[in-house]
């Protein structure tokens, strides 16, 4: 039976409605904390601090060539990690995800609110370590209502088992191996992590300004009407939207390339096709390695698929905010058609992403059909094991998805067309050196 297309979308608007939604207490004045004020174990301050701690050599190769040092992304991201945690401020309730501004001594800090993006990153830290993960899976399952087990059920698909007892996450870990043990945890530990590092990486463009002085030239010219464009926001909206596209690339080939590892742990329970029955121990610790195997890869592709509508959904909304909020009607020709191009060209990404994602949705449904006759099978309820030609068909649909390309090129022309801008307006104060510290 081929499964229906709704449930797929369901995973999209679901994703959509969970991370979009910010809270948001009307008449409650917001309270701003230093980080470097919290406990380093508080749970908020972890999150951020482990994104930052995020080896450089696995943000690096997301960037073609030498754009990484080039495009100046190195260097926003070295600033973000020297203001955290002494000039960056919590803010509950949040309003923004992240922003910023200048203090009286014309030194910038950087804000990061309060939000569902946080939020997740908290319950995820909290949830996906070997050493919690059965007892924080059995608070979900006792707790009320059980929207948290279900969710949990959701990420963990086929491997939701063996969360339940020690007994039987030990059982998983051998079965996996440790470096794809490990892999999966550290993933889904780790999801929504990217969000932060686009935005600490936006904030990081903005650390990179002359300081006060300069942004306070922007602004006003802007706001006075000199400006149609301000574009300090352009360059840094335009970076974290380059960001988010090289990030939706790593993550379709990352789910691409678990196609090969699922092949291969399908090609392992054909060589027990031609066994009776599982009577040995050798024959099935291998199918359990094999469907173990298969529902940790298909956990991790829909892990990446959640991180990758997420990136599109980024990219269209700081396409949308930068129009609303920093372009005034009749900007510069060139600006203006480049803005309007991209935002097209994001919306067409968009739709096309929502569809690879539905359609690989789809093919890991039906992947699992499969593996539930294998089980069958295992179990004595079935005398024969699928046939082969329905693993054949899996890895059909599979191959089949065309992940679209993010539209980053004419992002980077924008930023640095603000880049060019930027220098013309640098080279027009009294004084243009940069303000010890900002750089």
């Amino acid at each position: 039976m081929t499964p229906s297309a709704r449930p797929a979308r369901a995973f999209l608007q679901g994703a959509v409605l969970f991370i979009t939604a910010l809270p948001f207490l009307w008449g409650q004045q917001p309270v701003r904390t230093l980080f470097k004020d919290m406990p380093p174990s508080d749970p908020r301050r972890e999150v951020i601090q482990a994104v930052l701690d995020s080896p450089i050599d696995f943000l690096r190769a997301r960037f073609p060539g030498r754009e990484w040092a080039e495009g100046g992304y190195c260097a926003a991201w070295d600033r973000a990690r020297r203001y955290f945690p002494a000039s960056v401020y919590y803010v509950k309730p949040g309003t923004y995800f992240m922003t910023h501004g200048f203090g009286p001594d014309g030194r910038m800090f950087m804000e990061i609110h309060a939000s569902a993006y946080l939020s997740l990153g908290v319950e995820n830290r909290r949830t996906f370590t070997d050493g919690s993960i059965v007892a924080e899976y059995g608070r979900m399952l006792d707790a009320a209502g059980g929207g948290e087990a279900a969710v949990f059920r959701e990420k963990t698909g086929r491997l939701e088992s063996y969360f339940r007892d020690a007994a039987s996450k030990k059982r998983l870990r051998k079965s996996l191996g440790e470096a794809l043990y490990s892999h999966l945890l550290e993933g889904l530990r780790e999801e929504n992590a990217h969000m932060f590092e686009g935005g600490l990486m936006h904030e990081g463009i903005h650390a990179g300004m002359d300081g006060e002085e300069l942004v306070a030239r922007i602004q006003a010219d802007f706001k006075g009407g000199g400006l149609n464009v301000q574009w300090d926001e352009l360059r840094a909206f335009m970076a974290e939207a380059v960001f988010h596209g090289s990030f939706g690339r790593w993550a379709a080939d990352d789910i691409a390339a678990g196609g090969d590892e699922v092949e291969a742990r399908l090609e392992m329970l054909e060589t027990l096709r031609k066994t009776p029955r599982l009577v040995r121990s050798p024959d099935r610790e291998k199918f359990e390695r094999a469907a173990a195997g298969i529902g940790a890869v298909t956990a991790l592709a829909r892990l990446r698929m959640r991180e990758l509508w997420q990136s599109a959904q980024r990219m269209q909304g700081l396409v949308n905010n930068f129009e609303k909020d920093y372009l005034k009607p009749d900007p510069p020709p060139d600006v203006d058609g480049l803005i309007t191009k991209l935002a097209g060209e994001i919306a067409g990404f968009v739709g096309d992403a929502g569809e690879s994602i539905q359609r690989t949705e789809l093919a890991l449904r039906r992947l699992e059909e499969v593996l539930g006759q294998w089980d069958e099978w295992a179990a004595g309820l079935r005398p024969f094991p699928p046939p082969v030609t329905d693993s054949k068909d899996v890895m059909a649909r599979l191959g089949q998805t065309n992940w679209p390309a993010p539209p980053s090129a004419d992002a980077d022309r924008l930023k640095k067309m603000a880049e060019r801008e930027l220098a013309r307006v640098r080279g027009s104060l009294p004084s243009g050196k940069d303000r010890p510290g900002t750089n």
